[in-house]
Protein backbone atom coordinates (compact mmCIF):
# COMPACT_ATOMS: atom_id res chain seq x y z
CA UNK A 1 0.00 0.00 0.00
CA UNK A 2 1.34 3.44 -0.98
CA UNK A 3 -0.39 6.44 0.58
CA UNK A 4 0.09 9.82 2.19
CA UNK A 5 0.12 9.81 6.00
CA UNK A 6 -3.21 11.60 6.45
CA UNK A 7 -4.92 8.96 4.33
CA UNK A 8 -3.71 5.88 6.20
CA UNK A 9 -7.21 5.03 7.47
CA UNK A 10 -8.48 4.84 3.89
CA UNK A 11 -5.47 2.75 2.96
CA UNK A 12 -6.21 0.46 5.90
CA UNK A 13 -9.72 -0.09 4.56
CA UNK A 14 -8.30 -1.12 1.18
CA UNK A 15 -5.82 -3.41 2.92
CA UNK A 16 -8.69 -5.04 4.82
CA UNK A 17 -10.55 -5.63 1.56
CA UNK A 18 -7.44 -7.23 0.07
CA UNK A 19 -7.23 -9.40 3.18
CA UNK A 20 -10.63 -10.93 2.41
CA UNK A 21 -9.10 -12.11 -0.89
CA UNK A 22 -6.18 -13.73 0.90
CA UNK A 23 -3.73 -10.92 0.11
CA UNK A 24 -1.43 -9.67 2.85
CA UNK A 25 -0.91 -5.93 2.44
CA UNK A 26 2.07 -4.02 3.80
CA UNK A 27 1.33 -0.63 5.36
CA UNK A 28 4.32 1.34 6.57
CA UNK A 29 2.56 2.96 9.54
CA UNK A 30 1.20 -0.36 10.73
CA UNK A 31 4.07 -2.75 10.11
CA UNK A 32 7.32 -0.83 10.60
CA UNK A 33 8.58 -1.04 14.16
CA UNK A 34 9.93 2.11 15.82
CA UNK A 35 13.50 0.83 15.84
CA UNK A 36 13.54 -0.01 12.13
CA UNK A 37 15.08 2.18 9.45
CA UNK A 38 11.73 3.00 7.80
CA UNK A 39 13.16 4.07 4.44
CA UNK A 40 15.11 0.84 4.03
CA UNK A 41 12.15 -1.26 5.11
CA UNK A 42 9.79 0.42 2.64
CA UNK A 43 12.27 -0.19 -0.18
CA UNK A 44 12.62 -3.80 0.93
CA UNK A 45 8.86 -4.31 0.96
CA UNK A 46 8.44 -2.74 -2.48
CA UNK A 47 11.07 -5.19 -3.66
CA UNK A 48 9.16 -8.15 -2.20
CA UNK A 49 5.62 -7.22 -3.20
CA UNK A 50 3.68 -8.52 -6.18
CA UNK A 51 1.08 -5.72 -6.24
CA UNK A 52 1.40 -1.98 -5.77
CA UNK A 53 -1.76 -0.15 -4.66
CA UNK A 54 -1.36 3.64 -4.44
CA UNK A 55 -4.06 5.84 -2.93
CA UNK A 56 -3.85 8.82 -5.26
CA UNK A 57 -4.75 12.36 -4.20
CA UNK A 58 -3.35 15.86 -4.33
CA UNK A 59 -1.63 15.05 -1.04
CA UNK A 60 -0.09 11.93 -2.59
CA UNK A 61 1.56 13.93 -5.35
CA UNK A 62 2.73 16.56 -2.88
CA UNK A 63 4.81 13.84 -1.19
CA UNK A 64 8.22 13.14 -2.72
CA UNK A 65 8.26 9.75 -0.99
CA UNK A 66 4.97 8.65 -2.51
CA UNK A 67 6.11 9.69 -5.98
CA UNK A 68 9.35 7.80 -5.51
CA UNK A 69 7.49 4.66 -4.42
CA UNK A 70 5.31 4.72 -7.53
CA UNK A 71 8.40 5.26 -9.68
CA UNK A 72 10.11 2.25 -8.14
CA UNK A 73 6.98 0.14 -8.65
CA UNK A 74 6.87 1.15 -12.31
CA UNK A 75 10.58 0.39 -12.74
CA UNK A 76 10.03 -3.07 -11.25
CA UNK A 77 7.08 -3.59 -13.63
CA UNK A 78 4.84 -4.45 -10.70
CA UNK A 79 1.11 -4.88 -11.18
CA UNK A 80 -0.23 -1.47 -10.18
CA UNK A 81 -3.82 -0.88 -9.04
CA UNK A 82 -4.22 2.90 -8.63
CA UNK A 83 -7.18 4.11 -6.58
CA UNK A 84 -8.05 7.81 -6.56
CA UNK A 85 -9.56 9.73 -3.66
CA UNK A 86 -10.23 13.05 -5.34
CA UNK A 87 -10.03 12.43 -9.08
CA UNK A 88 -6.24 12.64 -9.19
CA UNK A 89 -4.95 10.53 -12.07
CA UNK A 90 -1.75 8.50 -12.30
CA UNK A 91 1.25 10.66 -13.12
CA UNK A 92 4.83 10.17 -14.17
CA UNK A 93 5.94 6.60 -14.69
CA UNK A 94 2.45 5.20 -14.00
CA UNK A 95 0.47 7.64 -16.17
CA UNK A 96 -0.40 4.87 -18.65
CA UNK A 97 -2.56 3.07 -16.06
CA UNK A 98 -6.24 3.85 -15.54
CA UNK A 99 -7.26 4.69 -11.98
CA UNK A 100 -10.69 4.31 -10.40
CA UNK A 101 -12.38 6.69 -7.99
CA UNK A 102 -13.00 5.62 -4.41
CA UNK A 103 -16.58 6.54 -3.61
CA UNK A 104 -16.68 7.69 -0.01
CA UNK A 105 -13.08 6.61 0.36
CA UNK A 106 -13.96 2.91 0.13
CA UNK A 107 -12.68 0.42 -2.42
CA UNK A 108 -14.78 -2.35 -3.96
CA UNK A 109 -13.97 -5.79 -5.28
CA UNK A 110 -14.87 -4.56 -8.77
CA UNK A 111 -12.03 -2.03 -8.54
CA UNK A 112 -9.47 -4.52 -7.26
CA UNK A 113 -10.19 -7.64 -9.29
CA UNK A 114 -9.21 -6.51 -12.82
CA UNK A 115 -5.69 -5.68 -11.67
CA UNK A 116 -5.47 -8.82 -9.58
CA UNK A 117 -6.64 -10.95 -12.51
CA UNK A 118 -4.12 -9.25 -14.80
CA UNK A 119 -1.40 -10.32 -12.39
CA UNK A 120 -2.64 -13.87 -11.69
CA UNK A 121 -6.08 -14.81 -12.97
CA UNK A 122 -5.93 -18.24 -11.33
CA UNK A 123 -5.40 -16.67 -7.93
CA UNK A 124 -8.22 -14.19 -8.57
CA UNK A 125 -10.66 -16.96 -9.51
CA UNK A 126 -9.77 -19.05 -6.47
CA UNK A 127 -10.01 -16.02 -4.16
CA UNK A 128 -13.47 -15.06 -5.39
CA UNK A 129 -14.58 -18.69 -5.21
CA UNK A 130 -13.79 -18.61 -1.51
CA UNK A 131 -15.81 -15.41 -1.17
CA UNK A 132 -18.72 -17.15 -2.86
CA UNK A 133 -18.33 -20.12 -0.52
CA UNK A 134 -18.86 -17.83 2.46
CA UNK A 135 -22.13 -16.35 1.15
CA UNK A 136 -24.65 -16.09 3.98
CA UNK A 137 -27.74 -15.17 2.00
CA UNK A 138 -29.14 -15.20 -1.52
CA UNK A 139 -28.27 -11.59 -2.28
CA UNK A 140 -24.62 -11.92 -1.29
CA UNK A 141 -24.37 -15.19 -3.25
CA UNK A 142 -25.62 -13.47 -6.40
CA UNK A 143 -23.41 -10.41 -5.91
CA UNK A 144 -20.29 -12.48 -5.28
CA UNK A 145 -21.01 -14.83 -8.17
CA UNK A 146 -21.25 -11.82 -10.47
CA UNK A 147 -17.67 -10.94 -9.52
CA UNK A 148 -16.31 -14.17 -10.97
CA UNK A 149 -18.27 -14.21 -14.23
CA UNK A 150 -15.80 -12.10 -16.29
CA UNK A 151 -12.99 -14.54 -15.49
CA UNK A 152 -14.64 -17.95 -15.86
CA UNK A 153 -13.48 -18.33 -19.46
CA UNK A 154 -9.93 -18.53 -18.07
CA UNK A 155 -10.74 -20.89 -15.18
CA UNK A 156 -9.26 -24.37 -15.12
CA UNK A 157 -11.45 -27.45 -15.08
CA UNK A 158 -10.50 -27.94 -11.44
CA UNK A 159 -11.61 -24.43 -10.54
CA UNK A 160 -14.92 -24.90 -12.36
CA UNK A 161 -15.56 -28.16 -10.53
CA UNK A 162 -14.63 -26.52 -7.22
CA UNK A 163 -17.08 -23.70 -7.90
CA UNK A 164 -19.89 -26.16 -8.65
CA UNK A 165 -19.12 -28.14 -5.51
CA UNK A 166 -19.07 -24.95 -3.44
CA UNK A 167 -22.49 -24.09 -4.87
CA UNK A 168 -23.84 -27.53 -4.06
CA UNK A 169 -22.60 -27.41 -0.46
CA UNK A 170 -23.92 -23.92 0.26
CA UNK A 171 -27.65 -23.79 -0.37
CA UNK A 172 -27.57 -20.00 -0.28
CA UNK A 173 -25.79 -20.19 -3.64
CA UNK A 174 -27.64 -23.00 -5.37
CA UNK A 175 -31.03 -21.59 -4.35
CA UNK A 176 -30.27 -17.95 -5.16
CA UNK A 177 -32.47 -17.01 -8.10
CA UNK A 178 -29.85 -15.59 -10.46
CA UNK A 179 -27.35 -18.32 -9.60
CA UNK A 180 -29.88 -21.10 -10.11
CA UNK A 181 -31.40 -19.73 -13.31
CA UNK A 182 -28.52 -17.94 -15.05
CA UNK A 183 -25.08 -18.58 -13.58
CA UNK A 184 -24.92 -22.25 -12.64
CA UNK A 185 -26.73 -24.00 -15.55
CA UNK A 186 -24.03 -23.12 -18.14
CA UNK A 187 -21.36 -24.42 -15.76
CA UNK A 188 -23.30 -27.62 -15.27
CA UNK A 189 -23.55 -28.11 -19.02
CA UNK A 190 -19.83 -27.59 -19.53
CA UNK A 191 -18.40 -29.22 -16.39
CA UNK A 192 -21.17 -31.09 -14.60
CA UNK A 193 -19.92 -34.38 -16.03
CA UNK A 194 -16.71 -33.94 -14.00
CA UNK A 195 -18.56 -33.87 -10.67
CA UNK A 196 -19.00 -36.91 -8.43
CA UNK A 197 -22.28 -38.57 -9.34
CA UNK A 198 -24.01 -37.74 -6.05
CA UNK A 199 -22.99 -34.09 -6.18
CA UNK A 200 -24.10 -33.78 -9.79
CA UNK A 201 -27.48 -35.40 -9.08
CA UNK A 202 -28.13 -33.17 -6.06
CA UNK A 203 -27.20 -29.99 -7.93
CA UNK A 204 -29.25 -30.97 -10.97
CA UNK A 205 -32.27 -31.59 -8.75
CA UNK A 206 -31.86 -28.22 -7.07
CA UNK A 207 -31.46 -26.29 -10.32
CA UNK A 208 -34.40 -28.09 -11.90
CA UNK A 209 -36.67 -26.30 -9.42
CA UNK A 210 -35.75 -22.98 -11.01
CA UNK A 211 -35.71 -23.97 -14.68
CA UNK A 212 -38.10 -22.07 -16.91
CA UNK A 213 -40.80 -24.32 -18.41
CA UNK A 214 -40.37 -25.06 -22.14
CA UNK A 215 -42.35 -22.79 -24.45
CA UNK A 216 -45.80 -24.06 -25.52
CA UNK A 217 -45.99 -25.57 -28.97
Amino acid sequence: MSYQTEEREIAAGVAALLGTLGIQAFMAHEHIEVSMQWRDEILRQVGLADLFVPILSQRYYASIWCKQESGIAAFRRMTIIPLSLDGSIPQGAINHIQSTLLQGGRATYEQILPGLAAHDVGFAISAVSQLIAGSGNYRSAEARFQLILPYLARATDRQMVDLLQISQRNGQIAHAGLCARDYLPPLMRSHGHLLPADVRADLEQTLAQYAFPPPAR
